[in-house]
């Protein structure tokens, strides 16, 4: 039986970098910036291995892009959460600048198969979105060393990530309401607790609430799931009962929206009977009537940042840091006024 001929795989395995950076270096590809300790380290892995470059398989490889798969777990909301596209808008100019081509991949929570679908469709790395520290396919990709880049924040060490201070952006909208004079505020989570910026978002209202001394009322309190139907729900539930607050903080925009319709559809006005502020700053906050009061995401600044944090790991010249955060701030516009 003939002996098996080592392949890129192999270097890459062996000198602990990505295969992008095996095809970086072996192919002296220009414009791309290797640090001369990695340079070496794949050199020294390709001589010990006696790697052969294919030819044929060498000069397909100079002139195909390299992939970059963008994984987003919630795929159903794909279509009504307007922030997935304003990141997108981020990610891709870097990518086409840096000859990498993007390779969309909506998922459903219940497969998080990101490695395999890595390793189907030929992915040099990855850029996850939205995930959940108990999610097995994560720590299945955290132990192989795929590159990866989270925009978000979660707990497993060793991982590249880059995120915004949810928590200090979603207190700083409500002491805003707050001082205007709000005391009953309530507030829609814009998903479950267990997805991580619905709940720093809700430990940031938490945190204006009993800074100011203001009560949570519970009943006020109500979760939705990145929609604008499930926030007209949460709303509409809050305002049946007895006793309603004159404020609402949303845990996002798009949630914010069906809320406001609800609050329309009660026969109140806004911000005249109850005040609203929102989080992210979406398009359409400029225009639906009165325009929203929101923080401001800087969504496509995110993912840019994210492209460019996995390129430099792909290219082998990125050390790990600590995750950076983006400032935020509050668009204040026609949705709040004085209690």
């Amino acid at each position: 039986m003939a002996e098996r001929k080592a392949t890129s795989a192999d270097v890459a395995k062996k000198a602990g970098v990505s295969r992008t950076t095996v095809s970086f270096v072996l192919n002296n590809t220009p414009g791309k910036t290797i640090s001369d300790a990695t340079r070496r380290k794949v050199l020294h892995a390709a001589r010990e291995l006696e790697f052969v470059p294919n030819e044929k398989a060498r000069d397909v490889a100079m002139i195909k892009h390299h992939s970059v798969g963008f994984f987003i777990p919630h795929a159903g909301y794909i279509s009504s959460d307007a922030y997935i596209i304003r990141v997108i808008e981020g990610i891709t100019p870097v990518l086409n600048k840096n000859r990498f081509q993007l390779v969309l991949q909506p998922l459903k929570l219940q497969k998080m198969d990101y490695l395999s679908r890595a390793r189907q469709d030929g992915l040099d790395g990855i850029i996850l979105m939205n995930a959940y520290d108990d999610d097995k396919g994560l720590v299945e990709l955290i132990a192989t060393r795929f590159p990866l880049v989270v925009i978000g924040t979660i707990s497993h060490p060793g991982v590249f990530q880059i995120d915004i201070d949810n928590r200090s952006a979603a207190k700083g909208a409500v002491e805003y309401l707050i001082s205007l004079g709000h005391r009953d505020i309530g507030m829609i989570l814009h998903a479950p607790g267990s997805y991580y910026p619905a709940r720093d978002r809700f430990e940031g209202y938490r945190s204006a609430m009993e800074g100011a001394q203001c009560a949570l009322q519970k009943s006020w309190i109500r979760n939705a799931d990145l929609t604008e139907e499930s926030g007209y729900m949460a709303m509409a539930e809050i305002l049946e009962e007895e006793k309603r607050p004159t404020a609402m903080f949303a845990g996002n925009d798009v949630v914010a929206y069906g809320a406001m319709q609800a609050i329309k559809d009660a026969g109140l006005a806004i911000p005249g009977d109850m005040s609203i502020v929102g989080f992210d700053d979406d398009l359409p906050s400029r225009y639906v009537n009165p325009r929203l009061t929101t923080v401001t995401n800087p969504a496509p600044s995110l993912g840019a940042a994210a492209a460019r944090l996995l390129i430099g790991v792909l290219q082998g010249h990125i050390a790990l840091e600590p995750a950076p955060t983006f400032p935020m701030l509050l668009a204040v516009r026609d949705s709040c006024r004085p209690a």
